[in-house]
């Protein structure tokens, strides 16, 4: 019986060495950050956002608030009583302010569209029987901001070159997305938009899209099946996106609603009533059913306004509906006793909130491995590969196999 006990004893004490050794070996000296998750970044700038104690001569003011629309400004303060209150963004030309008008409100949260880059912006707010001037001074364009050919036909017309961005009648830029979102600008009402995210798949598109409001507010991102194609339009209350098919999503679930068949390479969509209408190469065709009719459709360029919700600017926290698949693992068996320590040369890893992004300029396929004590995941890496983190948990040290040889890189991963 002592024998038994003592063989007991003795596994027990070897278990324990296997895992402290193990633990030692999966833990790597510098931990990946990932990148912060949007939402969350939002509630915390949110959380500035007062007017209290604040009044119309000596409002609070946050100019680009959410970090991403650096030509926009949300004004806070409080009246007395319920009033009106009246905003004059004043044009360099002196002939096409933008006048607007809130209603009634004793604490007022006041965005303001429209300012000009690099420029000494003028704002005159007028309400409980005052008037206040204040200036808001903004920085200038980025250096790689491109301005589309199009023709400004009155109001504002929107386009996304390099980045997403509004010019007014004289050409001038009057609003822009200072991160790179993908695809085209579907307009929701309420000042609110349809946009591709700026998360990328291997291939160059968005992995979800979003809809913001002009400010940069994200109220809720969308992650798709597949790829998001950067192209879509309202469908009966709902949105219909391109993804590797033709997709109904209700915005409000975030559910699919229908498929309409595969995407044979569009690069238009739009919809006149029940009548779906798909496009590429200036050839556009109504799908009805599955079946495509030859339609003739000609493009117009709407402008559009800033404002068509003329209510005290409301908070609400941000959602996300879907998430990735996990990403396929490979066959691929590695044994990690013989390594060299390092990074290997021309491999890259970063991370966003959902993924790990992997660069690799060898030339060459590699593998990278994520290791830790009785668990193993070997991914085959390209030229560019990311691992969503859907399956992974734990902490898992980072190693890359290049040609023959095994580097265990100074990198940890905990999810």
């Amino acid at each position: 019986m002592k024998k038994l006990y003592i063989l007991i004893g003795s596994f027990i004490f070897l278990i324990i060495i296997i895992s402290v050794v193990g633990a030692m070996l999966v833990t790597g000296d510098k931990e990946i950050n990932m990148e912060k998750d949007i939402l969350l970044v939002q509630e915390n700038e949110e959380k500035y956002f007062t007017g209290y104690g604040y009044d119309i001569d000596n409002p609070n003011i946050i100019i680009d608030p959410y970090g991403n629309s650096p030509l926009t400004a949300i004004v806070m303060f409080e009246t007395d009583d319920y009033v009106n209150v009246d905003v004059s963004i004043r044009s360099k030309d002196g002939m096409s302010d933008i006048n607007y008008t809130f209603d009634k409100c004793k604490y007022h949260v006041i965005p303001i569209y429209g300012l000009y880059a690099d420029y000494n912006n003028t704002i005159v707010l007028r309400g409980d029987g005052k008037e206040k001037e204040i200036n808001i001074m903004t920085d200038s364009l980025p250096s790689d901001f491109v301005v589309n050919d199009v023709q400004s036909g009155g109001n504002f017309t929107f386009s996304n070159s390099n980045y997403p961005y509004a010019i007014d009648e004289n050409g001038e830029v009057r609003w822009f997305l200072s991160r790179k979102y993908y695809g085209d600008i579907t307009f929701l009402g309420d000042s609110r938009i349809i946009i591709g995210s700026d998360k990328l798949t291997e291939k160059g598109q968005a992995i979800s899209f979003y809809v913001m409001n002009f400010l940069g507010k994200v109220y809720s991102e969308y992650m798709l099946p597949s790829s998001y194609y950067g192209v879509s339009t309202l469908y009966n209350d709902n949105v219909l996106v391109l993804s590797d098919k033709i997709l109904e999503l209700d915005l409000q679930t975030g559910n699919i609603v229908n498929e309409y068949g595969n995407n044979e390479d569009y690069d238009f969509l739009y919809s006149e009533g029940d009548k779906i209408i798909v496009g590429k190469d200036n050839n556009y065709f109504a799908l009805s059913q599955g079946i495509l009719d030859s339609v003739n459709y000609d493009e117009t360029l709407i402008s559009y306004g800033f404002y068509d919700n003329f209510n005290n600017y409301k908070i609400v926290k941000g959602s996300r509906f879907g998430r990735l698949k996990e990403t396929e693992t490979s066959g691929k068996n590695v044994s990690l006793f013989k390594y060299e320590s390092g990074m290997p040369d021309d491999v890259m890893i970063s991370a966003d909130v959902n993924r790990i992004r992997i660069t690799n300029d060898t030339g060459d396929d590699i593998y990278l491995i994520l290791d830790k004590f009785f668990g193993r995941r070997v991914y085959e890496v390209g030229d560019i590969k990311y691992i969503n983190l859907n399956g992974l948990k734990g902490k898992y040290t980072v190693y890359f196999k290049v040609k023959e040889k095994i580097y265990k890189t100074d990198y940890y991963i905990e999810v």
